[in-house]
């Protein structure tokens, strides 16, 4: 996690956490350091699934979809490291088609073959009171999955995104696209830490 999660918490106590993109769970250690024990997971990618659920404790759950702006079937286009990769699927795995990512990280390939149909749902569907805090990283969705989620974001005090300045993925939107998008939520962009020219993460905190 690039941003430490103990900073953002002193200003904006976290009560529960809605992680979007969850990977193989590697923030979970993180929470838990918050003393939370009811986080929220969302990953897609079947393996990946199965890796995180066997890591969960107490009240941490996860489910086995995308989310979007709508309840559909996608494909999504998965990446795989040059030489192998760790649990075998990619964390730069995206509903959108990798753009000048592929330039950019010129060792994480996507296969033509290695797309997989997922569910997406919305963010609304699974959302309580007892969340308020979101961690999206979907590669470029990100306002999808925040457009889904109308009825969630007056309840969420501050969240950390994945960020886009360039075309990474394939109509991605751009970093003022999700200020523009969540001004009207009464959120800020109080922080941004750019991890490359084109990409990065950003926390939002509600004004």
């Amino acid at each position: 996690m690039i941003f430490d999660i103990k900073q953002v918490n002193e200003r904006y106590p976290i009560k529960g956490v809605m992680h979007v993109g969850a990977f193989a769970g590697e923030e979970l250690r993180s929470y838990r350091g918050l003393g939370l024990d009811n986080t929220m997971m969302f990953e897609p990618q079947p393996k990946l699934y199965n890796l995180v659920q066997d890591r969960l404790i107490l009240n941490e759950t996860i489910h086995n979809v995308a989310l979007g702006s709508e309840q559909c079937e996608k494909e999504m286009y998965v990446s795989w490291r040059a030489g192998g990769i760790q649990y075998g699927c990619g964390a730069s795995s995206s509903l959108l088609k990798p753009k000048k990512h592929l330039t950019e990280h010129g060792d994480v390939l996507f296969p033509e073959n290695d797309k997989i149909t997922v569910t997406v749902d919305v963010l609304d569907n699974y959302h309580t009171i007892d969340y308020n805090f979101l961690n999206i990283d979907v590669q470029g969705y990100e306002l999808e999955v925040l457009k889904g989620a109308v009825a969630t974001l007056p309840f969420i005090d501050a969240m950390i995104l994945e960020v886009n300045r360039d075309e990474v993925y394939e109509g991605c939107p751009m970093v003022e696209d999700l200020d523009k998008f969540l001004h009207d939520f009464g959120f800020t962009r109080i922080a941004t830490a750019w991890q490359s020219e084109s990409w990065g993460d950003a926390v939002y905190a509600r004004n």
